[in-house]
């Protein structure tokens, strides 16, 4: 792949992942508006928890990681890998439907677990629970399309297709909001009350929890036609001998493990949240007992993970693997500097503009939940970005380990993930109940920075010097940058929130989003204006490389 190549699948990716993100907040607001973070939120965060963390694990980590590098060389075979891929489709879809139908026959006792005792949410997550958890199948098979796509640098249809499951679920959730309009029924703040548990009804279940199981397959079909375009027909064959698919079981063993390791620290952790929440005796109607916020917070903190290092990582792995099946130590290693740089530019200004603009941030993504919950989340928010870096790092240290067929490394880099963010949740059961949000997100953000300290230890022991000198000094200059511009974008914000009003004051969801709207607009646009002129005065070259880049694209 050259370096023009790179620049258009990168950008095709940021296109694609940018249209799915924004539809993706209408589709978040919807289902806050509907649900809220309250307990009937919380039993459908707990009930669509597992498939969307198999999704980003199977999508960012097993399949990414097992197929690339092994498809790259299987194409390098007589039959371009034919036979090889069709094994591993084989294969890999008939480990996730006996996955979905084990997790299914197991879902009461995963409910149980999650919601730690909480049986204000327990019944309805169940319930929700058997109709998303389908969804595990269709998310596996959604990245074992998309990853033998990217072998073939075809990235379009794998970067749009998140557009089309929001498109359907969108429509969704607006027939049911049509169907059955919210209760006017308000808090003593004067917000809306959303449903309690209690009032969901089954054909309310069905449809809500039903259009994002529908949307999930309409994304796993819509990479079919372009499958087929690349001219590739699959023939299911069974057994594994003879084709090569020793090394990739091997590698596959790895990735298992350490998928157990991260899904112990993630169920602990839900656990966690749950059981502050039923300890701390707080109502219902408490934001403080909810465990939605936290998803909220993370949701947010994905999107510019999402649009800036996965888009650019994803469409580098392909060369990384090939530079890496080439024996090609120079190049490799100047990749693996392009995807630690590249994403800097974007995530580092990123990083200071949420810090200072978090509420705000909140309020406009999320306009239907209450005040207290927007300035909570808030907070978590603000504590997740800080970790914003090096869980970027992260992926790309997974990438560039499974690029060298190296399947212990990242498992011990899981190993310090998980170990910190379980440290963080004995802290919090030891703490007051109303800090486990807080504590947890912590946790989460040191824990990234253990990770991907460790991944480049690792690497460096394995491939010598990796030249991060070079990252270190554009990195403060980036740093300084955006420290800049974070500073006057604040004080434009002071200046116009007495005027504009609180965004976490009692309001509409309208009122709120014109409120945040116009005080993002104004920071936001200071903040890129001085930041971009003190990143060219600074010498900050990746600045003007980024802009190459998609000035190349529009052309």
């Amino acid at each position: 792949m050259t370096q023009g190549s790179l620049a258009r699948s990168s950008l095709v990716m940021v296109g694609g992942s940018f249209a799915s993100r924004a539809l993706g907040v209408v589709r978040a607001a919807l289902l806050t508006a509907i649900i809220g973070t309250r307990a009937a939120g919380d039993a459908f965060n707990l009930a669509n928890t597992l498939p969307n963390v198999f999704y980003l694990l199977a999508a960012g980590g097993i399949l990414n990681a097992v197929l690339i590098p092994s498809l790259s060389r299987a194409m390098k075979l007589e039959d371009g890998g034919k036979e090889f891929t069709d094994r591993v489709i084989t294969i890999a879809l008939v480990a996730m439907a006996g996955i979905t139908v084990l997790v299914l026959v197991g879902a009461g006792a995963f409910v149980s677990f999650l919601s730690g005792g909480r049986a204000d949410v327990e019944g309805l997550a169940l319930a929700f629970a058997y109709i998303c958890l389908p969804q595990i199948f269709f998310y596996g098979a959604f990245a074992l399309f998309g990853q033998i796509l990217n072998a073939r640098n075809r990235f379009g249809a794998f970067a749009w297709a998140p557009f089309i499951a929001n498109v359907v679920a969108v429509i969704g959730l607006v027939i049911f909001i049509v169907v059955y309009p919210a209760p006017q029924v308000v808090t003593a703040q004067g917000q809306p009350l959303p449903r309690g548990p209690e009032q969901w009804t089954t054909p309310m279940i069905w449809l809500f929890a039903g259009s994002a199981t529908v949307s999930v397959i309409a994304q796993a079909a819509f990479l079919l036609p372009a499958l087929f375009r690349t001219g590739f027909r699959y023939r299911p064959r069974w057994g594994l001998r003879g084709v090569g698919l020793g090394g990739v079981s091997r590698l596959a063993v790895w990735a298992f493990v350490g998928l157990a390791v991260s899904q112990v620290g993630f169920f602990i952790t839900q656990w966690v949240l749950n059981t502050a929440a039923h300890r701390s005796g707080r109502p219902p109607d408490d934001p403080l007992r909810a465990t939605s916020v936290y998803a909220v917070a993370f949701t947010i903190f994905m999107l510019p993970h999402a649009f800036i290092a996965v888009s650019i990582i994803t469409a580098l792995f392909p060369r990384l693997s090939k530079a890496a099946a080439d024996q090609d130590v120079a190049g490799f290693k100047a990749d693996f500097r392009r995807g630690m740089l590249l994403p800097l530019v974007a995530n580092v200004p990123v990083m200071v503009f949420v810090m200072v603009a978090a509420t705000p941030i909140v309020a406009l993504l999320t306009p239907g939940i209450d005040g207290p919950s927007i300035e909570l989340a808030g907070i978590v928010l603000v504590v997740m970005i800080l970790g914003i870096v090096p869980f970027g790092v992260d992926l790309l240290c997974y990438r560039v380990f499974f690029a060298l067929e190296d399947g212990r490394s990242p498992l011990l880099m899981q190993a310090v993930l998980t170990t910190v963010s379980l440290t963080g949740g004995i802290i919090t059961l030891a703490l007051d109940p109303k800090w486990a949000i807080a504590v947890v997100a912590t946790a989460q953000t040191l824990g990234n920075v253990a990770s991907s300290t460790t991944g480049i230890l690792l690497l460096r022991r394995k491939l010598g010097l990796l030249g991060l000198a070079e990252i270190v000094n554009s990195t403060a200059r980036i740093g300084v940058a955006a420290a800049g511009a974070g500073l006057l974008a604040w004080g434009t914000m002071t200046v116009l929130s007495p005027i504009l009003g609180d965004p976490t004051a009692p309001s509409s969801a309208v009122d709120r989003i014109f409120t945040s709207g116009i005080v993002l607009g104004f920071a936001g646009l200071l903040f890129a204006v001085v930041y971009l002129a003190l990143a060219h005065a600074l010498h900050v070259r990746e600045v003007r490389d980024v802009a190459d880049m998609v000035r190349r694209r529009l052309a």
